[in-house]
């Protein structure tokens, strides 16, 4: 049976979602090493209370999940908000950790997600969203665009996985 975005639910992510969000970003590390800066190995090495202290929404980031609502409840996109605690960069935040598994890609579920942090970013007075993708992740660069991201530059180079260069593109939005 296939399923519809009408049968995911977006949520905020707490510490009871640990295992799924860390089950989550160890694939997405695994079959896209070169859309993250945080690789596979290191993450792989962290102990849960990594997970469930990055979510309990006490720091700067804060994160949303994708669930399926189909009886299983499994975690199929998540998506981040970094907040710069620094007085003269509060006004923005950063797009991060932004990950849709393939089953799902091209149904919504990333504008769905991005419509979240949208929202909670407008309602905290943010001013700013900025992001960066994988020069030449197409779907990415086009989902962002249509959310009215616009690029500002590119960093040569920014990440190196396997001995290979990749460049990330810069993106801004004005809320």
């Amino acid at each position: 049976m296939a399923l519809a975005i009408s049968d995911v639910q977006v949520r905020p992510l707490g510490p009871v979602d640990a295992a799924a969000f860390r089950a989550l970003r160890l694939r997405g590390f695994r079959e896209h090493p070169e859309a993250f800066t945080t690789s596979y190995e290191e993450e792989s090495l962290k102990p849960l209370s990594v997970s469930e202290a990055r979510l309990s929404q006490t720091g700067r980031e804060k994160f949303w999940g994708a669930f399926t609502q189909d009886g299983k409840g499994d975690l199929v996109g998540m998506v981040g908000l970094d907040r710069d605690p620094r007085r003269h960069c509060q006004h923005k935040g950063m797009v991060i950790a932004m990950y849709v598994v393939t089953e799902w890609t091209g149904q919504g579920l990333g504008r769905a997600l991005l419509d979240a942090v949208l929202h909670d970013a407008k309602a905290a007075g943010l001013e700013r969203l900025v992001l960066t993708v994988t020069r030449g992740n197409q779907a990415a660069e086009h989902l962002y665009q249509r959310t009215g991201f616009v690029s500002f530059g590119i960093e040569p180079g920014a990440t190196k996985v396997n001995q290979q260069l990749y460049d990330k593109t810069y993106m801004g939005l004005v809320l």
